[in-house]
Parts: structure tokens; sequence; C-alpha cells
């Protein structure tokens, strides 16, 4: 990057080196309260914490089909209640990728990536997921410009996340050197003794309703981001918020106030602002750029369907563009026609 001296990349290379011998919850809280690390670089204090999920069709060639990013904004108070003055301080943004917007999951507990009530779903292209995922994890930082700001990078099962986004859109993001330290809610919820109901491993679910919480409509990518971040920091802070609790599930109410009220205002007094890319309004059937698939009375009509041979694909070929079709990616049924 222009203007990025080497000593930019140096300070981050000690951060990180000093971070590594650090578990999770020091990290953590360092910015939630707890007594600040004294890191040699000096930039600990800079750093950004940050949520990555994405979401994938499961069919073959299993392409990226949502990306979603939640930041923690409200960072060195001590927590109140729940914690909820910094929970509340999580900023999500959701994104759709165009090409593939339209391949939607169908297996039970799939999520539904037209319900992101955190915030505003914006579509984009895949050109324009990359430059987003490099905007958001290589920036100088806000007040020195001529260093890159240091990234928390924080994801459920998130070496996942790493091999999608290489394979999907080339971005590797651990070559940048931002990212200083990688901290799994799984690998977090295991230290802290806390088991999935069929095995030592948790899922995001299951790792929120340990918290008394239920973030709606799981396996969408913005969803799942604001969630995972949500779980790290209640994990952080559990003996804190908590003490005397050990492993076992915390109360949902303390002095009154119920902690599934974080998730309310996040939907609501809290709702993340409106990224300033993309497209807020998209077709995944049609595939105009001024309304929703749910609001769309345009006339389409598949060619693969109609020809298909197959009755139930020709009486469906009216919902979709042929470029929208999903048997683009996979075989047709038998012709019964």
């Amino acid at each position: 990057m222009v203007g990025i001296s080497s000593s930019a990349y140096n300070g981050n290379e000690l951060l990180k080196a000093f971070l590594e011998s650090k578990s999770a919850n020091e990290v953590l809280g360092n910015f939630l309260g707890a007594p600040v690390l004294d890191d040699p670089s000096g930039r600990l204090h800079d750093a950004a914490i940050i949520s990555l999920d994405t979401e994938w069709w499961q069919k073959e060639p299993k392409p990226v089909t949502e990306l979603g990013m939640s930041e923690l904004e409200n960072k060195f108070i001590s927590p109140n209640i729940h914690a909820n003055n910094i929970l509340t301080g999580v900023q999500t943004a959701h994104a759709r990728i165009i090409p593939h917007a339209h391949l939607r999951n169908n297996f039970p507990g799939a999520g539904d990536p037209e319900k992101f009530e955190l915030g505003t779903t914006k579509f984009i292209t895949e050109d324009e997921a990359r430059q987003v995922l490099i905007n958001t994890f290589v920036r100088p930082h806000q007040l020195d410009p001529t260093y890159l700001q240091p990234i928390i990078l924080v994801g459920h099962a998130v070496d996942n996340e790493f091999d999608h986004i290489l394979s999907e859109f080339g971005v590797d993001l651990l070559s940048y050197g931002t990212i200083v330290k990688v901290i799994d809610t799984q690998a977090m919820a295991q230290d802290a003794g806390i088991k999935g109901p069929k095995g030592p491993f948790i899922g995001l679910k299951d790792l929120l309703s340990h918290f008394n919480l239920t973030v709606p409509n799981l396996h969408s990518a913005g969803n799942d981001a604001a969630g995972t971040l949500i779980a790290a920091i209640l994990l952080a802070l559990k003996d804190t918020l908590y003490p005397g609790v050990g492993h076992n599930k915390p109360p949902a109410i303390v002095d009154g106030i119920d902690v599934q009220w974080v998730v309310s205002a996040l939907m609501t007094a809290n709702k993340s602002p409106v990224p300033v890319w993309g497209l807020e309004l998209f077709c995944t059937r049609c595939e105009r750029d001024n309304h929703l698939r749910s609001e769309c009375f345009a006339k389409v009509q598949c060619e693969i369907c109609t020809s298909s041979g197959v009755k139930r694909l020709f009486n469906a070929s009216r919902t979709h563009t042929t470029g929208r079709c999903l048997f683009q990616h996979q075989e047709l049924p038998p012709s019964d026609m």
C-alpha cells in the first residue's frame, strides 16, 4: 500500500509475537475493563476486534453466497449487567454475493439470507467482495496513516473462513500482517469447560443458548458474525459477570435485566449503520437492481427448466431467469414428460 512503511508491518509483527502466548480471555479482557496488557509495540490499544463469517451453498461447486463482518465499537469500559453497555456496540455488515445470491440452502436449520434484522443487507459483486475484505482487514490507522491498524480476528471454527475466502476470492487474510491474534470461540468454550450436547465441540447456537441468548436466523452470515462476537465477549467476561458459575449456565436475569434484551437492542435502537458499498436493492429472480425478490412481478422464464423434460421444472420455469437456474450447477432429474 502506498505510504505504508516497512515499520508499519514490523510493529504489528512485534505485537503478534507478544500476543502469541496470551490467552483469548487476556487479549479480549484488555478491551473489556480488565487491566491493560503492557505490550512492547504500544499498538494493542489501537487494535480493532472483528468477527468474520462466510456462508456458502452446500452443493458443488460450493460458492460463497454471503459475508458477515462484525466489529466491536464499545471498548475500554467496565462491563455493567450482562455487559450490555459493551455488547450493544457490536456493529455488523451483511453482504450477499450477486452471482450466487439466488443459491439457497434448504437443509434443516439453514439460514435465510433475506432476514438480517441487525442492519441493512447489501448486494456486491465478487470483485467488490474482495475489496471489502481487503479494506476491512488492511486499513491505515485513523490517527497515524503511516501504519496499518492491527486486527484481532474472532471466529467460530475460524479456519473454515480462511479457506473459503482464499478459494473464492483469492484473498489470503493472514498474508497482510495485520491480523495479530486469531480467537476461536469453539476453543474458548472448551477452555471454559462448556461442551456441546453431542460432544466436546459446541455449535454457535448452543454456545449462545448457554448464555441464555437467541440470535435469530443463524447460519446467515451477518447474524453468525454478530453472534460469534457476542459469544466471545461473554466468554471472556464470564467470571466477572457471573462469579461462581464456573462452566454451568449463568442466570438469564440479573437485577431485573434479561440478557436477551441485548439482542433486542441490536435489532432496534442499536441497529448497525448502512455500509457505504454495494447495492441495497437487487432481485435474485429477475436480476434488476430496483427491487427485491419479494417485490418482483417481472415476467421471466428459464430456458433450462422449460426444455428439461421434467414436469415440475417446466412448471417452475417462470420463477427465475436462465442465469439464476440451480441446474447450471447440478444434473437435471430424469425426464418424465
